[in-house]
């Protein structure tokens, strides 16, 4: 075998030990470029051009799965393929030059043998097939929320973004990306913790101003359909669903809790249905408040102070199981959620006329809360007052409303 220093950078060059070559037939080389996308089939990386000086270099290489030859010396060369059929573009491999020189080492021959080295070109072929494939009404407009829960930051990065989309055969446009990394980034709003009313304002302009952005988008005809990630605070999370467009197709995608770092929904989760009764009914028809056992059960005895006894009670809980943090894993058990949470408002509407606003104490896991507000009708229900556990405190405090700032004017409630 000789060395081809000519054919450094060629799209045909097959690399092998030593830094032999050879040339593969074109036709070849070109479907094991397009199937791998141009990219490293381990890494990822981007191999048409080169990455510091951005000149239009080929910088992939052309790796063999079972070496060219049988010879001792050749990684994975007593493989029983046919010598004929090794230059083909079933064994062939597009890698950058780093990943090729750790499969083609020596003492790393048994941790990439052939089975695994032929499974990370079928995966990696498969997927960008699929993301090659998807047409451009499957764009989605991405919009993250994160922020600070039990005092520790909330992490959200690109990689898991895109990966959750792909499940749902989307990819994603970051045209609500500002000049920060996150499109709402509350994590450096101080208060969090103990729910300061400085916390809950600041964290609603923030929304309010990221969210007037999007309803631009939205009338220029740059967004048409919206992909929600969000993780903070419950109340936050509801005001949030309060602003997004009703019109606009949008998808949840919630925090996995199976020990993972993974978002979307799972495909293999038990389902739930929910239900909602009266559970004290009160003097003043006017004064109503709403429990939400969904992720935990409120606790009725630190209601006391944030409602008078003569407001009705009304309770929405999972029906025949447990309230449980993972409870709502699946997108039809929040459709269900949300089916049993608009009945409620509607029977609130009517049994409750007069209703000024609802107290809420929401125990929902984020997806939901986010979805209690999208599903709240400002013509037709009451603003919510929303009450939340604070630290410090034995009883549930008020933290905000979803109603304007000139209906909070009116109310002193």
């Amino acid at each position: 075998m000789v060395k081809r220093p000519n054919e450094k950078g060629s799209a045909t060059r097959a690399v092998g030990p030593g830094d032999l070559s050879r040339t593969v037939p074109e036709r070849v080389a070109r479907r094991v470029w397009v199937a791998a996308g141009g990219r490293c089939t381990m890494c990822n990386r981007y191999l048409v051009d080169e990455e510091f000086t951005g000149q239009n270099v080929m910088v992939g290489q052309l790796a063999h799965i079972v070496g060219w030859s049988p010879s001792p010396g050749s990684p994975r060369g007593s493989d029983p393929l046919d010598v004929d059929q090794r230059n083909l573009a079933d064994n062939l491999m597009l890698l950058c030059h780093d990943q090729h020189k750790v499969i083609d080492d020596k003492s790393l021959w048994d941790t990439y043998d052939t089975e695994t080295l032929r499974s990370m070109k079928r995966k990696h072929e498969q997927r960008i097939r699929r993301v090659t494939a998807l047409k451009e009404e499957r764009k989605t407009t991405v919009l993250r929320v994160v922020g600070n829960l039990h005092g520790r930051p909330v992490e959200l990065d690109d990689t898991r973004v895109i990966t959750a989309l792909l499940e749902r055969d989307r990819f994603p446009d970051w045209t609500l990306r500002g000049a920060d990394e996150f499109e709402v980034d509350l994590r450096a709003i101080p208060g969090e913790d103990p729910g300061t009313p400085h916390y809950w304002a600041a964290a609603r302009a923030h929304l309010e101003d990221r969210l007037g952005y999007l309803r631009t988008q939205v009338r220029k005809g740059q967004v048409t359909h919206l992909s929600v990630f969000a993780l903070a605070r419950i109340p936050v999370l509801i005001l949030l669903g309060t602003m997004l467009d009703e019109t606009l197709p949008t998808e949840l995608y919630p925090k996995r809790r199976d020990g993972s770092e993974g978002w979307g929904w799972s495909t293999d989760a038990a389902k739930a249905g929910f239900t909602f009764n009266q559970v004290r009914a009160g003097a003043d028809n006017t004064q109503v408040a709403v429990m939400l056992s969904v992720s935990g059960t409120v606790d009725r005895t630190r209601l006391a102070g944030a409602i008078s006894n003569s407001c009705t009670l009304y309770e929405l809980t999972p029906e025949d199981v447990t309230p449980a943090p993972a409870l709502i894993s699946t997108a039809s058990t929040l459709d269900r959620f949300s089916q049993t949470w608009r009945a409620l408002l509607a029977t609130i509407e009517i049994e409750h006329p007069g209703a000024r606003n609802i107290a809420v104490f929401p125990a929902v896991p984020a997806a939901a809360a986010v979805s209690m507000g999208r599903h709240l009708m400002r013509v037709a229900h009451p603003p919510l007052r929303i009450f939340d556990r604070v630290q410090g405190f034995d009883t549930y405090q008020f933290t905000t409303s979803t109603a304007s700032a000139d209906e909070q004017k009116g109310d002193t409630r």
